[in-house]
């Protein structure tokens, strides 16, 4: 469940920094972000289920007294960095409002969908996993993003299917979430693989759900 390297470490440092040096975070705000920074390093060492608060307050040099001041639990700070990931998520879902196939919008959206990945994969391979049911907020709000696709998804393949422009078949909502375990499934794997693959491994995957969804294509 580890999380390699710091890219997304140094995107969240980079923007702190920035903010910092323009005067436009106020203390606490710095606080927040350093929070988040040092939470998100430390999923690149461990899992989260296996993360302290005493581990993030020891990364960032606050007291416990002062984490629970912005945050009520370790589940919260997680939330906030699955609703960051949320947040990138949907700016990348181009496909789902498309008509037909639409290979190429497909490749797209997977691959801005690998670049998350590869930045986030301990925080995204813990929410597949249903991390911390004791925490309803965070459950619900994984939830709710695996939902988001699912739902857009179904209503694609229902448009296309009334269209013409698919196969009659298994029931809409149980294929798009047939296809999103697909996805996330190998998503999760790419996330660790070497760059040069990527190109040819998205083009598999679209592949794969283009045939799932309308059938073998030209």
């Amino acid at each position: 469940m580890a999380q390699k390297g710091g890219h997304g470490v140094n995107q969240t440092q980079d923007t702190t920094e920035g903010l910092r040096r323009r005067g436009t975070m106020s203390k606490g705000d710095q606080r927040e972000a350093q929070i988040l920074a040092a939470t998100r390093h430390l999923l690149a060492k461990k899992p989260m289920a296996n993360l302290t608060v005493d581990d993030i307050t020891n990364a960032t040099g606050i007291s416990r007294t002062s984490f629970y001041f912005y945050f009520p639990s370790k589940q919260a700070v997680f939330a906030r960095l699955m609703e960051d990931v949320s947040d990138r998520y949907a700016q990348t879902h181009v496909w789902l409002p498309s008509t037909g196939p639409q290979r190429d919008l497909l490749r797209t959206q997977l691959r801005g969908a690998a670049e998350i990945w590869h930045d986030n994969s301990a925080i995204l391979v813990c929410s597949l996993e249903g991390y911390d049911s004791s925490y309803p907020p965070l459950t619900e709000f994984i939830a709710g993003i695996q939902a988001r696709f699912t739902t857009g998804l179904a209503a694609k393949i229902d448009r296309d299917r009334a269209a013409g422009l698919a196969p009659e078949g298994i029931d809409s909502a149980t294929l798009a979430g047939l296809v999103a375990l697909m996805r996330d499934g190998r998503l999760s794997q790419l996330s660790a693989a070497p760059q040069d693959e990527m190109p040819s491994s998205i083009d598999d995957l679209a592949e794969a759900i283009l045939r799932v969804i309308y059938g073998r294509l030209d």
